[in-house]
Parts: C-alpha cells; structure tokens; sequence
C-alpha cells in the first residue's frame, strides 16, 4: 500500500480534515551532509539540498518563512528561505552549534555550543549574534517556554539542567536531574517540565516555578528527544536505545503505550494539531510518522544519512 493512502486512511478513520498533515518537513541528514525536503501530503521526498559539514539541527520561524540550520562542522547556523529553499545567510557563531530552539514570537533562536559551553541568541530579524550565554558542561538541545520567559538547556556532563533567563541573558539556575540528560521539555502550562536521559532509564519531572525535579517516571528504557500533545496530557518520548516511542500519561505519570518506530530515533517532533508525530531515526536513515490517535507508525520515509532533526513547516 502506498504512503499517500495510508496517511489518506488514516485521515478518514480519524474524522480528520484532508489538510490537517504539515505542509512540508525538512529533515537534517547529519552524516549526509543534505537537507530532505517532504511534501506533508504525499510523505515523499521531494527534494534534497546539500548543505555545510554535520548539519544537526533545524527549526522554523512561526511564519514558516525561514528555516535556521546549525551547520555544526562549519561552526555557522545556515537560514534559507522556505519559499525558495535558497540560503539567504550564513552566520558564524562558534565551535560546532548544535541545537536550537526558537522563541515562540520567533524574535530569538538559541543555539547551544558544547564546546564552548555557551548558548549564542540569534535575532531572526538582523540574522547576528546578540548575545553567548555561559552554562556550564556540554550543553545540548535547548527548549523555550511558551511565554518566552525561560529557557530551559540540557546540561549532558553535569546532570542538570541549565536556566536562563532569556531577558536578562544569563544564567540564574542549575536543576539536577537524572543521568546524561539532554533535553527538559515544557509542559504547554509552563508548570512542569520533563528532562530526558540518556543513560538511565527515569525521566525526571520538574516543578518549572521551584526549578525542582518532583518526581520521576520510570520508562524502562533511556531517553533522549521528547514532545508533548498541545493539552499536556500525554508526552511522547523517543528511546535510542529501544527503538521506541514512549506514550506517558502525564497525569497518571505512567507509561500507557510503546510505539515501535526506526533504529536509533534522536529527537522526535509534534504537527501544531498534535495528530502526528515523526522521528528522526538516525540508524535507519529514516523518518517514522506516527497518527497519535492510533498509536502507530503509518508510514516510514527514507531520507539521507542519519537524519537527526524534523523542522514541521505548517502556515
């Protein structure tokens, strides 16, 4: 059965409208060197970009307009034009960028630099560096609250996670977590907060206003990409080690459901709707596009060489 009709199927069982999947993704094919480029409706590839060394990590503005990549081998975040997937500016930033997050108004991107251990601002307007932030070991995928107030930092080395506040720009908190975190995901509130790790099987849950961890889930396997449905009931965590996407009931704080997705899935991203859920399954040179309702992969893209990151383009 071909893609486009099973995502078609899936539209109809659900009761879904037929525009209701993202219009494009991008995908960072980060030991390919290329950018994949997927219709939303056909799930196909329809173009590869050739990019700089290790691009690692993409994200949009909330228009759609532009696409900011971390190009972590040519120490530089590339920013193309989504209307004609052309480069408009390359912005040097420092030793190997990896992970960036954007501010919900689309004003900033923070981008972290393991090596220098910083987090460097972009102002998407100007397209400069306003500002490098001092964290502290390694650290990693960044994560904004959706007021824009706090940024929360993935610190890999310390086990903990960094604060900064995004006004002031500067680090005002450290979190200790679990073991090798690398992400702490906001939950739609801003109330809570859930940081992933790598290197053992619990993940951490965080009072966002006490900067304290309150409890922890027990998963059963490691943890490393996460997000979370547009009501903050259900959180889905992508296991590199399982080949797993974990359903928890945030609630109940349990694991309702396991998702068998590609090999090796490093980070994992929700439509704006919440109805679908892809990851970028490094090992399996693939992208899986899970249907939330149903709690199943309904389609496998084949991309570049270890994808490592899906930018959801929707207008």
């Amino acid at each position: 059965m071909r893609m486009t009709t099973v995502l078609t199927l899936v539209l109809l069982l659900l009761g879904a409208p037929a525009g209701a999947e993202p219009e494009r993704l991008y995908v960072t094919n980060l030991g390919g060197n290329t950018i994949s480029v997927i219709d939303g409706r056909t799930l196909k590839v329809t173009r590869t970009i050739p990019t700089g060394q290790d691009p690692h990590f993409a994200v949009a503005t909330p228009d759609g307009r532009r696409l900011f990549v971390t190009m972590a081998g040519a120490d530089q975040v590339w920013v193309f034009d989504t209307a004609s997937d052309k480069v408009v500016a390359k912005i040097p930033l420092g030793l190997r960028p990896t992970h960036l997050a954007m501010a919900p108004d689309g004003k900033f991107v923070y981008a972290s630099l393991e090596t220098s251990q910083e987090v460097g601002v972009i102002n998407t307007m100007t397209q400069r560096v306003e500002a490098r932030i001092p964290t502290g070991p390694e650290p990693h995928i960044t994560s904004v609250s959706r007021d824009g107030k706090v940024v929360f930092v993935g610190g890999a080395e310390s086990n903990q996670i960094f604060v900064i506040d995004p006004v002031a720009r500067r680090l005002t908190d450290r979190i200790r977590v679990g073991f090798l975190p690398h992400l702490a995901l906001f939950s739609p509130d801003g109330r809570r907060a859930w940081a992933s790790s790598t290197g053992s099987n619990e993940l951490s849950v965080i009072d966002a206003a006490a900067r304290a961890v309150v409890g922890t889930i027990d998963l059963g396997v490691n943890s490393h990409g996460m997000a979370v449905s547009p009501d903050g009931r259900t959180l889905y965590v992508a296991s590199e080690v399982g080949n797993t996407v974990l359903v928890v009931d945030t609630t109940r704080a349990q694991v309702v459901a396991r998702i068998p997705v590609g090999r090796m899935p490093h980070t994992m991203f929700l439509s704006r709707d919440g109805a679908y859920a892809f990851t970028a399954d490094m090992e399996a040179d693939a992208v899986s596009v899970i249907a939330t309702a149903r709690r199943a992969v309904v389609a496998t893209i084949p991309v570049g060489k270890a994808p490592s990151s899906v930018a959801i383009l929707e207008r």
